[in-house]
């Protein structure tokens, strides 16, 4: 997205690092993660177990919470929902287009990876009948199927599902997702500034990344996950960290970069449910089917590289609370 905002001014003094604050959040946000998941994992429940979803929809608000406590006891900003990029919303034109931006582009993404995986031999697409998308909604909706056709595009019923989920499951993504992105992007990407742009963005995507321990252990207990699949999972959660931190630096709000996260959780699959053959095998280490995998984490690198290139991944001047953390004028 073009923008009139001019580049931050070459720092004289480098900002200090709040190191032993970041410290006391990561440790705050993981003892919350493990907290929450403690009788899952003492009760040696599994990912289908109920324990276990119940424990993921309190764990996910728990960077928020660490944030929250940080930012009021430790931090003590003059106005610690604008450190934090919750307010303001304005200038609507600013955060309003990034967070429509941030609708669309990791759904993008996620409808770009099924075909480089086809391309690759990974995965099988099925464009006649396309008979992935009808098996997925036989099983998740099945009053749409009779208003598909026998072959060819269903727009029908691409767009009742696209609704389906921004009604019925978005909402309650969102308010999940601004429970993490409080925390990875509007709490400690910031704060992570004094380091440079770029190490902020991979160090805070390596830190929300191993925040899914807890899960990550119940599925290598359960065994689900192995070595490779989980180092995998850790590169792709930090690339996506990459668009998501962009998101919140350019727009100065913690909003589209929440949007970000929720649209890649809610519509990113969709890509690859809609093309894909009902019988196409996947792999967890090459590609998932949205964007994971190896595959995925190539095709979110594609767009990294061009803002890189064209200098979008950098403070803006016009927010003082991203401005102030990465150079202290003298």
């Amino acid at each position: 997205m073009r923008s009139t905002d001019t580049v931050s001014e070459p720092p004289t003094t480098t900002a200090r690092l709040p190191l032993r604050e970041i410290v006391a959040f990561v440790l705050l946000a993981y003892g919350l993660a493990w907290l929450v998941y403690l009788p899952a994992v003492s009760g040696g429940a599994g990912p289908e177990d109920p324990i276990y979803g119940i424990s993921a929809s309190l764990y996910m608000f728990t960077p928020g919470v660490a944030a929250l406590l940080i930012t009021y006891f430790l931090w003590k900003p003059r106005s610690g929902l604008r450190a934090l990029g919750i307010v303001p919303l304005r200038p609507i034109r600013r955060v309003g287009g990034y967070s429509l931006l941030a609708l669309v582009v990791l759904p993008i993404v996620g409808a770009v990876a099924p075909w480089v995986a086809a391309a690759f031999g990974v995965i099988k697409l099925d464009l006649t009948t396309f008979s992935g998308f009808r098996a997925a909604l036989e099983e998740r909706a099945p009053a749409v199927v009779p208003y598909l056709p026998d072959a060819g595009f269903p727009l029908v019923g691409l767009l009742v599902a696209v609704g389906f989920v921004a009604a019925t499951i978005l909402p309650m993504v969102l308010l999940t997702c601004l429970g993490e992105e409080i925390g990875w992007r509007g709490y400690l990407l910031p704060r992570l500034l004094p380091l440079g742009v770029w190490p902020a963005l991979v160090v805070s995507g390596v830190v929300h990344a191993f925040w899914h321990s807890p899960q990550l252990f119940l599925q290598i207990r359960s065994g689900s996950m192995d070595a490779g699949v989980i180092v995998v999972y850790v590169l792709g959660v930090t690339v996506l960290g990459l668009v998501i931190g962009w998101l919140r630096l350019a727009s100065g709000s913690v909003w589209p970069a929440t949007i970000a996260h929720a649209a890649n959780n809610s519509f990113a699959i969709l890509g690859f449910l809609l093309v894909s053959d009902a019988d196409t095998p996947t792999s967890a280490v090459l590609y998932s089917g949205n964007t994971g995998g190896v595959i995925g984490i190539a095709v979110t690198l594609a767009l990294v590289v061009p803002l890189a290139l064209t200098g979008q991944l950098r403070v803006r001047s016009f927010d003082p609370v991203l401005e102030h953390a990465t150079v202290r004028k003298p």
